[in-house]
């Protein structure tokens, strides 16, 4: 099965093409807010370097979020276009358990997260399973820093683990926070700190695919837009759907 996948949930964006779990080629660029003009010329050139077209592709794979809005909705986006036009399979895969893919190891607890400024973070934990995508153990979500790791700290109470390892962007400047857990733990390498797209390539093989109307970004918490709609009409809060229809 060949799948193409891509994220621009970060300022990193990835694209990789896929042959089952064997990643063919993946191109990474760090360009900031210009995922809209970079994403299609990077599909041309993998298509182009591999001699394919896009009705050659069988699957479509996205990352679905959490990450910034506007990177989410160009990606999620796009691969709906493309399913929905080619009658192809789509399937979106949680940013945080990419990222956490390219970190895991026997008997670590992985936390993944992107910094949310403000000592807050989009994260998720996360264990090996082996040869099946890896396990969500702390759902994803949006924290304050204390609340993260005070579901850490229970997690571990309950379930030891060898090591802590922190992946994404902003754990660093949380160094004292994280030697008062008292639990080993170690940074993610540069590399394990990116979200590569043929990892979501891999994951995607083993997800259910989904009809692309049904295909949404997952925020994890509200958008400005979303706050001032509420307070305009103060209407209650719906799903992400509700709030799009009736936008």
């Amino acid at each position: 099965m060949k799948i193409l996948s891509i994220s621009t949930a970060t300022n990193q964006l990835s694209v990789a093409l896929n042959e089952d779990q064997r990643v063919i080629t993946e191109k990474n660029e760090r360009d900031e807010r210009n995922h809209s003009e970079h994403l299609d010329p990077l599909f041309q050139e993998i298509l182009t370097e591999n001699k394919l077209t896009l009705k050659e592709i069988d699957r479509f794979a996205v990352a679905i979020g959490p990450g910034s809005y506007t990177g989410l909705r160009i990606g999620v986006t796009t691969v709906k276009m493309f399913a929905s036009i080619l009658h192809k399979e789509l399937v979106g895969v949680s940013t945080l358990q990419a990222l956490a893919a390219g970190a895991l190891s026997d008997q670590d607890l992985v936390i993944a997260g992107i910094d949310a400024r403000n000592d807050n973070y989009f994260a998720g934990a996360y264990l090996d399973q082996q040869e099946q995508a890896p396990i969500c153990v702390i759902d994803d979500g949006h924290y304050h820093i204390d609340t993260l790791l005070a579901a850490i700290k229970k997690y571990y109470e309950d379930h030891p683990v060898k090591e802590l390892v922190f992946v994404g962007s902003g754990f660093e400047k949380q160094q004292k926070l994280l030697e008062q857990l008292e639990i080993p733990y170690r940074f993610g390498t540069q590399k394990q700190n990116e979200i590569h797209a043929g990892l979501i390539g891999q994951l995607a093989l083993q997800e259910k695919p989904v009809d692309a109307d049904e295909l949404l970004p997952k925020y994890l918490r509200r958008t400005q837009a979303e706050a001032d709609w509420h307070q305009k009409t103060g209407k209650p809060f719906g799903s992400d759907r509700d709030y799009v229809e009736e936008v």
